[in-house]
């Protein structure tokens, strides 16, 4: 009898004789052969979102076998099936009993001493929590599973550094990183209150301080640890004032302890995995590393970025890792909307007064983990964001206008730089349109900024913008609330409605849209808010004409793509991830 009909066997021997505890789980009769499928299902079979085994029914029955099975390789085929369909499998069908039958699962595994000393089981628990319940929805589910997060890091903190401990470790440390940096996001919710009460600090503190935080001479569990002792801290009240709480002047003096005796045993490297994991995940920037000299060390700007290519007189690069192809590449895309960009705004080349940007500095980074580390300390620059433009101010003499940006390191092996073209036209706006620096005009710029960025950097082709548009187009916002926009209205009003209304205006009333940027360039805002008053009688016209750019978009194609449910792409930071744990068949992250 082969291995995977064993696990099979076991699985189905255990589900036979418990079929009275699983009303408790919420889930459905037990039907055995649907555990079957899953306990002899490959991993292939199972990542794969054509595979008949991710439904809801199967999602019941593993719920249902994991709070009656006892034997390991069974537990850990039916925990890997949950990764599997946490990615691949119709989470927006799941209902609140489902993930109240899969809590009570674990919660009994956990009370079962099962998982005691396994490492292969503790990383698939861990994997297992921070997949399915980091949401306000799931806290109460979460509460009871948090105990057995903290039991197996004090358990795995005393382990050698094998493979598979550390596989265990890297994912535990991570389930309180994933956790707190969704529930920092809405410090009044139910998971942040759930987390909170937790005091989940405290052990985080506690292995931080260890010795076993240093693995095979390798800082990397210290530096995680230091990772979601950030992330705690960011999820804590903060004051009205500003200034800091005594809650968040604790964690901050307790971390600055531990990487005080840290410098003092292991020097610069210390101070590497503080700044790192600590110092830059809390925003604290480049100010607070100086003053915190001694933990705290500020990269040099070689280091961060070695590579230097000149595109032209007036536009060069600063990058971390770009071949020769790639930087030929990126020079090619910024020149080549130049022309369309002084085409559409009847520019003639000529800045606006006293504007002395004469050349873009574009700084590009490997990924937004180099970016968020590098940005801060050596740029001074706020992070939180996905890359940015900043123009300084361009009446000052030498003045240096920069685009901070990074590689779309998601879409590999397909090379670009994310928002490139985007943030290249704030640069052209600002230089050749716009009088002044950023914030110089009072109000009713940001539909103006993005939506002009947007449109030449993707013309008409914008599929993205059209779905949001076709889903909200019974909503859809008037050209006067459009004009109106600020920052705080959100990302489709700032940047996908913008974008309808600058391509509207640019198509139907171009000779009104250019006289806008005559009345920016000149800095005659009176004239510009009168003639964008005007505009807004165009209002019936514009409604129809969403009408018929939503009639004709087709997203039929894109609806019939399977959805891959990933990690956030920015919840994590590479310099984090040990290189020894790959993500091989038997550990597959998205």
């Amino acid at each position: 009898m082969n291995t995977k009909n064993k696990i099979a066997l076991t699985i189905i021997a255990a589900l036979s004789g418990s079929i009275s505890g699983c009303s408790s789980t919420n889930n459905p009769p037990l039907q055995p052969e649907l555990v079957q499928q899953i306990s002899t299902a490959s991993e292939s079979t199972l990542f794969d979102a054509s595979s008949p085994l991710l439904t809801v029914a199967h999602f019941q029955q593993a719920s249902a076998a994991l709070a009656t099975t006892t034997e390991f390789n069974s537990l850990d085929k039916l925990l890997y099936y949950f990764r599997a369909f946490s990615y691949y499998g119709p989470i927006e069908q799941l209902e609140a009993t489902d993930y109240a039958g899969l809590s009570v699962a674990l919660e009994q595994l956990a009370s079962s001493g099962q998982l005691n000393n396994q490492a292969r089981l503790q990383e698939q628990y861990a994997v297992t929590v921070y997949r399915y319940f980091s949401s306000n929805e799931r806290a109460v589910q979460l509460a009871p599973l948090l105990p057995q997060l903290n039991t197996q890091l004090a358990q795995l903190a005393s382990t050698a550094s094998l493979q598979s401990n550390d596989y265990a470790l890297l994912e535990t440390l991570k389930a309180y990183g994933f956790l707190f940096n969704v529930s920092r996001k809405e410090i009044d919710g139910e998971l942040n209150a759930t987390l909170l009460s937790a005091q989940l600090n405290e052990p985080l503190v506690s292995f931080a301080a260890s010795d076993a935080s240093i693995r095979a001479d390798k800082d990397w569990p210290r530096t995680n640890a230091y990772w979601a002792l950030a992330l705690y801290r960011l999820s804590l009240p903060s004051s009205e004032d500003g200034e800091t709480t005594a809650l968040e002047k604790a964690v901050d003096e307790a971390v600055a302890n531990i990487a005080k005796q840290d410098v003092a045993k292991r020097g610069e490297s210390a101070k590497d995995a503080y700044s790192k994991g600590y110092h830059v995940n809390t925003f604290a920037a480049q100010e607070r590393c100086q003053e915190n000299s001694e933990i705290c060390r500020i990269p040099e700007l070689k280091e961060a970025l070695p590579i230097e290519h000149r595109c032209s007189d007036s536009l060069f690069i600063l990058a971390q890792d770009l071949n020769q192809q790639e930087l030929t590449d990126s020079c090619t895309k910024l020149t080549s909307q130049e022309s369309h960009f002084h085409q559409l705004l009847e520019t003639q080349q000529q800045p606006t007064a006293n504007d002395n940007n004469d050349a873009l500095r574009v700084v590009a980074f490997k990924n937004w983990s180099q970016y968020h580390y590098y940005g801060q300390l050596v740029f001074d620059i706020q992070t939180d964001n996905g890359g940015m433009y900043i123009e300084g101010k361009p009446s000052k003499p030498g003045n240096q206008a920069t685009f901070f940006a990074y590689r779309q390191w998601w879409i590999e092996p397909e090379f670009a730089i994310w928002n490139l073209n985007h943030e290249y036209v704030h640069y052209l706006d600002g230089h050749f349109v716009k009088y002044g620096g950023f914030g110089h005009f009072p109000s009713k710029m940001v539909w103006w900024s993005e939506g002009l960025a947007e449109y030449i950097a993707r013309g008409d082709q914008n599929p993205t913008t059209l779905k949001i548009i076709k889903r909200d187009i019974e909503e859809a916002p008037s050209l006067e609330d459009i004009f109106a926009t600020e920052y705080k209205d959100g990302v489709d009003m700032t940047y996908k409605w913008s974008y309808m209304a600058v391509r509207f205006l640019a198509e139907h009333h171009h000779s009104d849209y250019v006289k806008l940027s005559q009345f920016l360039k000149t800095d005659y805002f009176e004239g510009y808010e009168s003639l964008l008053a005007e505009l807004t009688q165009h209002q019936q016209e514009f409604a129809g004409w969403l009408a018929a750019q939503v009639e004709q978009f087709d997203d039929s194609e894109e609806k019939a793509k399977p959805r891959l449910h990933k990690q956030n792409r920015y919840a994590y930071r590479d310099y984090l991830q040990p290189e020894h744990l790959t993500q091989d068949s038997k550990h597959l992250h998205f």
